[in-house]
């Protein structure tokens, strides 16, 4: 690895404006755009994250243990469901807004339905402390994924990302802390698979993966391995998104004082089928403020979920849960005029500026890769994006929202990709030596350099192909990814 420092040439950098969870990048470049808060939360998260209502119209089978083993035992049976799919009864159109002097109105847009046909299935063995399995369907081919926060390994042939969270449906403790597992299938030309597993040990893990595909542009699991699992179709839906939110038809985005993005969701959708699904999807189970049901999402920000004449409402943001519960009291549907001017009149003030190439290299086939940081502003924050060359088309880069504590404090983030893991590190108003242990002990030393004039932080990239876990440690002091 060599590293160097500068803008050598110029690269197209994709936004994260993707919602999915996985890279959608367009064959020809559109440089970069602005980042929501909800493409942070798809970059960040494994799991899709929600809140967690503590009612479930399934009948539960018994609680399975989790002891690194079978998560199943010999007597259960397949669970029965009676709520599956959500229904989405046509409402009148009703647009949202926040009146609150504490938010400043941000951005606001009408969101229609992709129409691609993509699913989602959720597979448990009827309760949300057991085993579950997600498994996604992407109207698209393959394509190279980035995810923060996680760790590789590649178990039996398959290349598995690993990201430590809090289990769906349990409190957020250092006890409750378990891994979600995900990987990734290219189904044809046309479709890949996103498949999740929590509370899954990676032989039965590996087995699901080995087990599905897409015909006719339909997901096809074979149902014998989730049979020998125990596991049986518990939700399904066009996007987890819709399990969470319902289908969103208008959005409305709010900046925090510190410049942070609170998120405002108008849907439709069945309420009880949304407070049944989201203990699948959860990190946490929380008591309600003000008539409103609350919880966590993996990226940290708080969710608060309730209904209004009909429609589904959502208010996300990394605000604590009693504030973000009493700004939801101030949540009304907007008149005509009100939303035009929202959505028209709104001009999101997110500038993208210089990025810089700090690392470059060749892969172990063979394939350059460069990575970097790219520096932008947004309400008069600095903020900061990590960029990476794709795997297999070295002219075009993928990129990820830095956390909003780079330049705070010293900082380590890693990205994952197929086949390796970048790992920046970064720290504020002084150099000095990086020094990342992969897993197996082997050692990668990186000096870190102040790549934008503008901004006292100093940023390197490491990119490692080993598996498992890193440690890093700035002059010798440890710093916690």
């Amino acid at each position: 690895m060599r590293n160097q420092h500068g803008d050598t040439e110029f690269i197209e950098v994709f936004s994260s404006d993707d919602s999915a969870a996985w890279s959608d990048a367009a064959s020809e470049p559109s440089g970069l755009a602005d980042p929501t808060g909800d493409q942070r939360r798809a970059r960040r998260g494994v799991v899709v994250a929600g809140l967690v209502a503590v009612a479930a119209a399934i009948t539960a089978t018994a609680a399975l243990s989790d002891d690194g083993n079978s998560n199943t035992a010999a007597t259960t049976t397949i669970p029965e469901t009676t709520l599956v799919r959500p229904q989405f009864d046509p409402l009148p159109a009703a647009h949202y807004l926040i009146d609150d002097p504490a938010l400043t109105p941000y951005a606001a847009d009408i969101v229609s339905s992709s129409g691609n046909s993509e699913q989602v299935v959720v597979y448990s063995d009827g309760t949300p402390v057991g085993p579950i399995a997600i498994i996604e369907t992407h109207h698209r081919s393959y394509e190279p994924y980035g995810i923060l926060g996680a760790s590789r390994d590649v178990v039996d042939g398959i290349e598995l990302v690993r990201s430590p969270i809090a289990c769906p449906g349990e409190a957020v403790t250092r006890d409750t802390r378990c891994e979600t597992v995900v990987a990734e299938v290219a189904a044809d030309e046309q479709w890949s698979i996103t498949i999740r597993g929590t509370r899954l040990n990676d032989s039965d893990f590996v087995q699901i993966v080995r087990s599905v595909g897409v015909v006719n542009g339909t997901l096809q699991q074979d149902p014998n391995v989730m049979a020998s699992l125990h596991l049986g179709v518990t939700f399904e839906a066009d996007s987890l998104d819709t399990l969470l939110f319902g289908a969103v038809d208008s959005t409305v985005r709010y900046l925090t004082a510190d410049g942070q993005i609170a998120t405002l969701r108008s849907a439709v959708g069945t309420p009880d089928h949304r407070l049944a699904s989201l203990p699948y999807l959860a990190i946490d189970a929380q008591a309600s403020f003000y008539d409103r049901t609350y919880g966590y999402l993996d990226t940290g920000e708080t969710i608060v979920v309730w209904e209004d004449e009909g429609r589904l409402l959502s208010l996300v943001a990394p605000i604590d849960a009693a504030e973000l519960s009493r700004i939801s009291r101030h949540v009304r549907q907007a008149t005509d005029r009100e939303w035009t001017a929202m959505v028209y009149g709104l001009r999101p003030d997110f500038t993208v500026g210089d990025f810089a190439t700090l690392a470059t290299g060749e892969t172990s086939n063979g394939e350059s890769w460069r990575a970097g940081p790219q520096i932008a502003e947004r309400a008069g924050r600095t903020e900061f994006l990590w960029w990476w060359t794709v795997p297999g088309r070295e002219n075009f880069a993928d990129s990820a929202s830095a956390s909003l504590a780079v330049g705070n404090s010293p900082n380590v983030e890693t990205v994952v990709v197929p086949g390796a893991t970048f790992v920046f590190v970064s720290q504020p108003d002084s150099g000095g030596t990086v020094t990342v242990r992969a897993a197996d002990g082997l050692q990668y030393t990186a000096e870190l350099t102040q790549p934008f004039t503008k901004s006292l932080v100093y940023i390197t990239v490491v990119r490692i192909e080993e598996q498992g876990p890193v440690t890093v440690t700035i002059n010798g002091m440890a710093v916690t990814a």
